[in-house]
């Protein structure tokens, strides 16, 4: 499955394609390059998902989780 990296709007709901991955590694390197490029006061996101097809992508980063552990509750 590949690697798809969007940019998410502070709402998130613009999610725009940047690029897709077939290597982990290849992606996070790019996600962490565009990441430092961005200007400081820039409020969209650089995410990354794995997922099959770019549609189930866009799906899971427009989930709304969980938090996982009471500090992630916390700083949400």
């Amino acid at each position: 499955m590949p690697y798809f990296v969007f940019r998410v709007s502070i709402d998130k709901k613009i999610l725009t394609e940047l690029d897709v991955f077939d290597k982990f590694i290849k992606a996070k390197d790019y996600c962490r390059d565009f990441r430092k490029k961005q200007p400081a006061g820039e409020s969209d996101t650089i995410r990354m998902v794995h997922a099959k097809d770019k549609k189930e992508a866009k799906m899971l980063l427009g989930e709304k989780h969980k938090p996982s552990s009471p500090l992630e509750e916390w700083e949400a």
